[in-house]
């Protein structure tokens, strides 16, 4: 029996990947560890998925592929993530402490059996592997159109795949979006996770 073709549809949005910087794991232990804070890295992203809004994609082999109705929309959870993670390391031991690369482009994407595609997808990737630990980088088209918090221009970028180098910004967080309440809501549930054992 022959499947039906998966049905298409295209739209413009703002693509989001996270991944954790992990490292190498040598001995099982190791390995156990890495899981544990893939698992602890997905329970802060959906935590702030379920009260910013937003859509997840799919899980990646180290973080996350989101999507959002806007560019502003997306960083505004970029830098509530980071703000969440240096909260969450801040009462983490040594060898538990997390880094993010975060990576955002807003463009047309072609959607097909809840999977994401597109140029705009593969230019949000290349982004968030530009990115340094603990950072959030957008696209110029990000920057567009909206109050979006202080940023730093980085040089024009070559990224592999595209035609034509692209200009990439790194948004800069300490201070420059209002702590919503959700910020309170992630250190209580650390907190409650710590007592718990």
């Amino acid at each position: 029996m022959v499947e039906a073709p998966q049905a298409e549809t295209r739209s413009v949005s703002a693509i989001m990947f996270t991944a954790m910087v992990s490292r190498e794991a040598r001995v099982p232990a190791e390995e156990v560890l890495e899981g544990e804070l893939k698992e602890e890295h997905a329970r802060l992203v959906r935590e702030l998925l379920s009260r910013q809004g937003g859509r997840e994609v799919k899980v990646t082999e180290d973080g996350f592929l989101l999507a959002f109705e806007e560019g502003l929309k997306a960083v505004q959870f970029g830098v509530a993530l980071q703000e969440a993670l240096r909260c969450y390391n801040a009462h983490a031991s040594s060898e538990r402490q997390m880094a993010l690369r975060i990576g955002v482009h807003v463009g047309p994407v072609v959607c097909r059996g809840g999977d994401m595609f597109g140029e705009g997808v593969n230019l949000a990737a290349r982004i968030e592997a530009l990115a340094r630990p603990g950072t959030l980088y957008v696209s110029e088209a990000v920057m567009k159109g909206h109050a979006l918090p202080p940023a730093l221009r980085l040089r024009r970028n070559a990224l592999k795949g595209l035609r034509l180098p692209v200009e990439v910004f790194r948004i800069e967080p300490r201070g420059a979006l209002p702590r919503p309440a959700l910020f309170a809501r992630v250190r209580s549930l650390i907190a409650l996770r710590r007592a718990r054992g």
